[in-house]
């Protein structure tokens, strides 16, 4: 045989194989993806079953809902659907709105993730995450605020879940964490993804000019929000261990989302002076709240209570915060629900219903809770018009339960239905 022939069948050889690899590889992708429908929605009926519609928390017999094309158009016994829309009888179900999750991390390691070797992780974030997207559905969950992920990574998925192109909630996503140099969550002064990925999970400066410069570049990437993070590790006593960002730096950052409409989560120590001091910088959330087995202050309800800012007390991972829950409420203090699932311990989906859990148990009633859950997460958002309740010209984000999570709120996990923006995600009738 001829030298040209070896080359030839050599070189055909090789595109063979890379034509099976690229195959094998597309088909490995797609397997188990999770995807959406990017379709417009139809027209569907719920009729039958109760309401909570979560605009004040009462409860009444559900009158008729016609959703179309992701919207919900019609609250009423009034309301016509046509015969082609999709009709779903509640019948012995409650109808709520989607809930919402206002302190997670997508894609850092849960116990989700234990039987997973590296490799496997790692293509599973590649796939962005199906059984993740799969659970907080399953679970109810709606929306979910991104408050630190790999920036470059969180990004892209968000993009797949807003053209439809993937099933999963909603994503707002903060991009970076702004942090002092050295400051919470690096570890000795180092990204804890950057080094090992390439991509960008911190921002660390305490300089006002370039922080505001970082915010309003990232304002051009399609990010939500932003986190900051104000006090890092502290004492009980709310000794401040780690670097700390500057209040003059924090109002910096606060004041150039308010040009992009941003909402600003703030992470505190744990003493009311680091949550009075957040506020007054300009966060529109505090995130963690007073724990160690502080009490919270006046100046802080009031502050609180006055500016609107929602609190995330994640009592999943600082359980002593439950101290405070009956004073907050007490107070009108609008608190949201957020796990902060990001170490082995926690699972999406389950680590947000023992959350709620943990509100009840803490002095929250299951009505207040599941407003916490619902309007109280829109509004952590800056969502209101949109998201958290179900009224006409809202989003079309809702779930159908099988039991009364108003009267016990461990019947909100039984939950039989979600429409997302109209389609239904998850149905279990």
């Amino acid at each position: 045989m001829s030298i040209k022939r070896v080359l030839i069948r050599t070189v055909y050889g090789f595109i063979i194989l890379a034509v099976a690899a690229s195959l094998a590889l597309y088909i490995g992708y797609n397997r188990n993806l999770y995807v959406g429908n990017a379709e417009t929605a139809g027209e569907i009926f719920i009729h039958g079953g109760m309401l909570f519609d979560a605009v004040d928390g009462a409860v009444v017999a559900n009158p008729g809902i016609v959703l179309k094309e992701g919207i919900i158009t019609c609250i009423g016994s009034s309301c016509e659907a046509p015969p082609s829309a999709v009709s779903i009888d509640a019948t012995n179900l409650s109808i709520l709105p989607g809930l919402v999750e206002l302190h997670g991390h997508f894609l850092l390691a849960t116990k989700d993730n234990d039987s997973l070797s590296t490799p496997a992780f790692i293509w599973n974030i590649v796939q962005a995450r199906p059984d993740v997207r799969q659970k907080l559905l399953e679970a109810g969950i709606t929306s979910f605020r991104s408050l630190g992920d790999p920036q470059d990574g969180i990004l892209m998925i968000k993009d797949q879940l807003d053209s439809g192109e993937l099933a999963g909630p909603r994503l707002f996503v903060a991009g970076p964490i702004f942090t002092a140099p050295g400051g919470h969550p690096t570890i000795n002064g180092r990204d804890p993804i950057v080094d090992g990925f390439g991509w960008q999970m911190t921002f660390q400066s305490d300089s006002a000019s370039v922080v505001r410069t970082e915010v309003a570049r990232l304002a051009t990437q399609g990010i939500d929000g932003v986190k900051a993070i104000l006090h890092g590790r502290t004492s009980d006593d709310g000794e401040v261990l780690q670097a700390t960002l500057s209040l003059s730096t924090l109002n910096a950052i606060s004041e150039e989302a308010r040009t992009n409409d941003f909402w600003v989560a703030v992470h505190v120590g744990q003493t009311s002076e680091h949550v009075v001091d957040a506020i007054n910088a300009g966060a529109t959330s505090i995130e963690h709240g007073v724990r160690g087995g502080n009490l919270i202050s006046t100046e802080a309800l009031e502050l609180l209570v006055s500016k609107e800012i929602v609190y995330v007390p994640t009592l999943g991972r600082e359980p002593l915060g439950h101290l405070n829950i009956p004073a907050l409420d007490d107070a009108g203090v609008i608190i949201g629900v957020g796990t902060d699932t990001n170490n082995p311990e926690m699972s999406y989906g389950e680590s947000y219903h023992l959350e709620l859990s943990y509100l009840v148990d803490a002095g929250l009633s299951a009505n207040s809770a599941l407003l916490a859950a619902t309007r109280n997460g829109a509004i952590g958002l800056r969502k209101s018009e949109q998201l958290g309740t179900i009224e006409e010209g809202k989003f079309a984000d809702l779930i159908l339960v099988n039991g009364e999570p108003w009267n016990d709120i461990s019947e909100l996990k039984s939950v039989e239905m979600v429409i997302q923006a109209g389609h239904i995600v998850v149905d279990k009738l």
